[in-house]
């Protein structure tokens, strides 16, 4: 009897492993052409075409690969361009180019020109937010100038060129002086009636690569750019990131600077206005942003005078000043030249003030001339060591 139950259980083993599947769909590495970046630029002479290049590592000339040394920048990677009337025109007019299929689950950068940029890209956009393979991670930035040139740059640091912008925007989201700004984070603010969104503004050189700020957007479409003194303080303000360092000049000093690093960001935003319903203009509806940041003195090229107490509450007033005057720079030109709402206030307005403000006004069209103020507190925690 417990000879035939054995029997019996091992029969039905078999029977269930008969009905276990296998990788039917597999598709070994070897068979997939990966690509790492794509660029996209519109072509010259042509009103209604796209330029697609792409960047793909051959994994066999990379140094390490099989145990072999691989050669240097221009033979580990492979850059192709194509033309199309759209995204997946183009990317089937590669394919056809190409002996085996396209994946871009590996693809981390979408460069797109600042030309394609200010026509609008919600049509490109479209065809990677409907894409399976494509990573929310991936970086999209925007090139000053054409974004074929940031494909083709040869950086000596690095084999794979595109890898060296990842690490540069990586790197610089870690210390907090970059956005960090995903194809994830674009679809969320550009999906979001309460925001306007952004992304990363570069310039490609023949041998690096310069992050030169953000772009600014009005809906899907560019308006603008902040440089990266300008977008320091937008960090701070919306993210309580520490932004770059502050070098200014220092008082009572024939050409002396001192340099300011921020290490720790606070900021609070305190609204004004009535929350009875019906209210319909700005009468008593407000923002101020106060933002406090502890950092060190990193640099003084002459030593001021006056007494160690005084130094410091003179340095404090001093950045403080400096820094909620770029700031309202930095405010000015969001509301008076682009009318762009990258602060993300506008979901702060709607979760606090919704039935009193929100609910009767187009944010999109106020937010120009909504008031925001904004007070910086400055705390100095170590001026450095010094040689008497």
């Amino acid at each position: 009897m417990a000879k035939g139950r054995v029997s019996v259980c091992c029969l039905l083993l078999f029977l269930m492993m008969s009905l276990l599947t296998g990788c039917w769909d597999r598709r070994e590495l070897e068979e997939r052409t990966s690509v790492i970046a794509i660029g996209i630029d519109m072509v010259e002479g042509k009103k209604n075409m796209y330029k697609l290049t792409v960047q793909i590592p051959i994994p066999i000339k990379i140094a390490g690969s099989s145990g072999q040394g691989g050669g240097g920048n221009k033979d580990a990677v492979k850059i192709m361009s194509v033309t199309g009337k759209t995204v997946v025109d183009a990317s089937n007019n590669l394919q056809q180019r190409l002996n085996q299929r396209i994946f871009l689950g590996h693809t981390r950068v979408l460069a797109i020109s600042e030309e394609v940029a200010r026509r609008g890209i919600d049509d490109i956009i479209d065809a990677f937010r409907r894409d399976p393979q494509i990573r929310r991670l991936m970086w999209p930035v925007i090139v000053q100038g054409k974004a074929s040139d940031l494909l083709e740059m040869k950086p000596g640091l690095i084999q794979i060129p595109v890898v060296f912008l990842m690490d540069l925007i990586e790197n610089g989201t870690k210390m907090g002086i970059i956005p960090d700004q995903t194809m994830g984070e674009y679809l969320i603010q550009t999906s979001n009636e309460t925001m306007q969104p952004m992304l990363n503004y570069v310039k490609a050189y023949k041998d690096d690569v310069k992050w030169k700020g953000v772009a600014v957007f009005r809906g899907q479409k560019m308006v603008g750019s902040l440089n990266d003194i300008q977008t320091w303080p937008l960090l701070q303000l919306r993210d309580e990131k520490r932004g770059g360092d502050v070098v200014v000049p220092l008082p009572g000093t024939k050409g002396g600077y001192v340099a300011f690093r921020p290490h720790f960001v606070t900021t609070k935003l305190k609204m004004n206005g009535s929350h009875a319903a019906g209210q319909k203009h700005h009468n008593g509806h407000a923002v101020t942003y106060f933002c406090e940041v502890q950092g060190d003195i990193v640099e003084m090229t002459q030593k001021p005078q006056g007494s160690p107490e005084e130094v410091i509450r003179m340095l404090q007033k001093l950045f403080k000043e400096e820094m909620e005057k770029r700031a309202r720079k930095m405010l000015d030109i969001l509301q008076n030249q682009y009318n762009s709402d990258i602060l993300k206030l506008g979901l702060a307005l709607r979760g606090h003030h919704y039935n009193d403000y929100w609910r009767h006004h187009n944010w999109f069209k106020d937010f120009k001339e909504f008031p925001i103020d904004v007070k910086y507190t400055v705390k100095l925690r170590r001026l450095g060591m010094e040689m008497h």
